[in-house]
C-alpha cells in the first residue's frame, strides 16, 4: 500500500501540540467493539444497558487516550532530539508516532524507543491507584474499570518491549545494534526479522486458542495482531532492502544554490518563505562554495543581516559535505548525520553541482 492510499483511510480528529492527530476509518469499528465488550463485562454491576454502554464508551475512550499518551510520549522525546512528529495516527491495533527522520545516534533512538512504554507503565500505575481509592470508596464498578484500564496499559507497554521491529522493543534493539557497530540500514533490517518471527508466532498461538481452547475472539484477536505486525514488519524489511540498492543519484533533488555575494536578509525576506529548508548550498556557476544552516544564522546579530554576505557566515566546503551520484544511499544518509549540517551536495566528476540531499526530505523512490 502507497503513502497515498495509506492516507485516504485516516481521517484527522484533532491537533495536538502542533502534531495532528489522525484515526484508521477501521479504529472506529474496533472502538465500537471495545465499548461494547466492556459493556457486556460489567453488565453483573449494572442493571441499565444504557448506563453500561455509556461507562464501556468512557472506560475505550480512556485506554484509547492513553494509546494516543503513549504515542505522544514517543513525539516529545523526539522533539527533544529536534526531529518533529509529522503525525500520530491511531490505528485498530494501537498507534503510530511518523517521524520525519530517523535519530541521529543510538541514545537518541533508545530514548524516543522507551518513552513509549515508559508512559504507559505510568499510566498503569496512575489507574492502579485510582482502582485501590475507588475501591476503598466502595465503588466495585469504579475500581472493576479501572482495574481494566491498569491492566491493558500494562499489557501495552509489556507487548510493545517484545524485541522485534517496529515494536519499541524492536526499537530499543535496533539502539543497541546500532551503538556495537551494526550499520542503522543493517540494524533495522535485522530487528524487521526478529518482528516477522513474533509475529508468526502470535499467529500461531492465537490459532491455538482458537481451536484447541475454543476462545474464539482472544484467538482470532491475537492472530489479527500478528497478521497486521508481519505486514509491518516484511514491509519494514521489503524497504530496507530495497534501500541497500538506491544511489544517490536516485532520489536527489534538483540543486538549489545561493550565491556567495547576496545579503543574509535577502535570504530571510525572500528566498526562505519560498524554500523551507535548514541547510542552504552556496554556489556561484555550479562550483560549490559552502553550506549555510539556519543554526549558523541564529548566531548572527538581527542588525548585521543587511550588510553580511552569505560567503561571510557559510561554512567553507569539506570533504563531509558533498558525495557523487554514484554513492551508496545509506552511506550518505550516514555522512548527513554526522557532518553537522544534516545536507549534501551531489557533484558529478567534474565537480559541478547537480543534486542536494537533506536529512527528511529525501524523495522516496521505494
Amino acid at each position: 500500500m502507497n503513502v497515498l492510499e495509506f492516507s485516504r483511510r485516516q481521517v484527522q480528529i484533532a491537533r495536538v501540540l502542533g502534531i495532528p492527530v489522525k484515526a484508521d476509518y477501521r479504529w472506529f469499528v474496533v472502538f465500537a467493539l471495545m465499548m461494547w465488550l466492556t459493556a457486556t463485562n460489567i453488565r453483573e454491576y449494572v442493571s441499565d444497558q444504557f448506563v453500561a454502554l455509556l461507562l464501556g464508551a468512557a472506560t475505550t475512550l480512556a485506554f484509547f487516550i492513553s494509546i494516543f499518551g503513549h504515542e505522544l510520549a514517543h513525539a516529545l522525546a523526539a522533539r527533544l532530539e529536534n526531529i518533529q512528529t509529522q503525525e500520530i495516527v491511531l490505528h485498530p491495533f494501537g498507534g503510530l508516532a511518523r517521524m520525519e527522520r530517523e535519530p541521529d545516534n543510538p541514545r537518541a533512538e533508545f530514548r524516543i524507543a522507551i518513552a513509549g512504554p515508559a508512559a504507559s507503565f505510568l499510566f498503569g500505575i496512575l489507574f492502579l491507584a485510582a482502582m485501590l481509592v475507588v475501591y476503598a470508596a466502595g465503588s466495585k464498578i469504579a475500581a472493576a474499570l479501572f482495574f481494566l484500564l491498569f491492566f491493558g496499559n500494562v499489557l501495552l507497554a509489556v507487548f510493545n518491549l517484545f524485541p522485534g521491529y517496529p515494536l519499541d522493543g524492536g526499537r530499543v534493539l535496533r539502539a543497541f545494534l546500532w551503538h556495537r557497530g551494526y550499520e542503522l540500514n543493517e540494524a533495522t533490517k535485522l530487528t524487521g526479522r526478529c518482528g516477522q518471527i513474533i509475529a508468526i508466532a502470535l499467529i500461531i498461538f492465537g490459532s491455538f486458542i482458537t481451536l484447541m481452547r475454543g476462545d474464539l475472539f482472544t484467538g482470532v484477536w491475537t492472530v489479527l495482531v500478528g497478521v497486521f505486525l508481519l505486514d509491518s514488519a516484511s514491509g519494514i524489511v521489503g524497504y530496507t532492502l530495497k534501500t541497500d540498492k538506491l544511489t544517490v543519484g536516485e532520489v536527489m533533488s534538483s540543486p538549489f544554490a545561493l550565491k556567495p555575494d547576496i545579503s543574509v536578509s535577502q535570504l530571510i525576506d525572500t528566498i526562505l518563505p519560498l524554500h523551507r529548508q535548514t541547510a542552504f548550498l552556496v554556489a556561484q556557476s555550479n562550483q560549490l562554495h559552502g553550506v549555510l544552516t539556519l543554526d549558523d544564522l541564529q548566531k548572527l546579530p538581527r542588525e548585521s543581516w543587511h550588510k553580511t554576505k552569505v560567503q561571510q557566515v557559510m561554512r567553507p566546503v569539506n570533504d563531509d559535505f558533498f558525495v557523487d551520484s554514484a554513492t551508496r544511499l545509506q552511506d550518505a544518509r550516514e555522512l548527513m548525520r554526522e557532518n553537522g549540517v544534516g545536507a549534501l551536495a551531489v557533484l558529478d566528476h567534474n565537480g559541478l553541482l547537480v543534486g542536494f540531499l537533506q536529512r527528511g526530505k529525501i524523495r522516496k523512490k521505494v
